[in-house]
């Protein structure tokens, strides 16, 4: 894709099988691995860190996790701020782990830099009043779904397109 990700600081939220091959995919373009998981693992190339320390440390941040009662609005207007200020929020998890209005909120005032949003995370998913419908920095990606290793593949492929886009300076709304 030819994007400027060396020395970047990516960070993975969820070590599950789309968090795992994202990470790989950002190891092969030159960056440095950060991972969250609620059960951490020993994989190579990865470091795994605290919640707190991967959102203040990382330019780059994909989220990756089921939606459960733990997880739902795990990046919320809290866990926003925390983030480094020039950072770039990836969300391909299912249902509303990131908190739509927090994050529209963030985008508008400057807190973080930029957001690429699977359509189908937030709720409502492409009502009216979808409060990332009109925010400055976002690219909004249709759903794929999660049935196969290809359409696993596609979601980890989808996020560096979005940070693609945001890198060429192209972030904007799309459905």
């Amino acid at each position: 894709m030819q994007i400027e990700l060396c020395k970047k600081r990516f960070g993975i939220i969820g070590a599950g099988a789309i968090g795992l091959k994202t990470a790989r995919l950002a190891e092969a373009f030159g960056c440095e691995v950060y991972a969250y998981s609620r059960t951490p693992k020993n994989i190579e190339g990865m470091k795994f860190v605290g919640l707190d320390e991967l959102l203040a440390t990382c330019d780059i941040v994909s989220v990756h996790v089921p939606l459960t009662p733990q997880t739902k609005d795990l990046i919320n207007a809290e866990n926003i701020v925390k983030m480094k200020p020039n950072a770039i929020l990836i969300n391909t998890a299912r249902g509303p782990v990131v908190n739509a209005k927090a994050l529209a909120d963030a985008l508008r005032n400057g807190t973080i830099a930029g957001a690429g949003v699977d359509v189908f995370d937030v709720e409502p998913p492409l009502a009216e009043d979808n409060p990332l419908l009109d925010v400055p920095h976002t690219v909004l990606t249709p759903h794929i779904g999660f049935a196969t290793q290809e359409a696993m593949q596609k979601r980890a492929v989808i996020a560096f397109d979005n940070i693609k886009k945001y890198l060429e300076g192209k972030p904007q709304n799309i459905m």
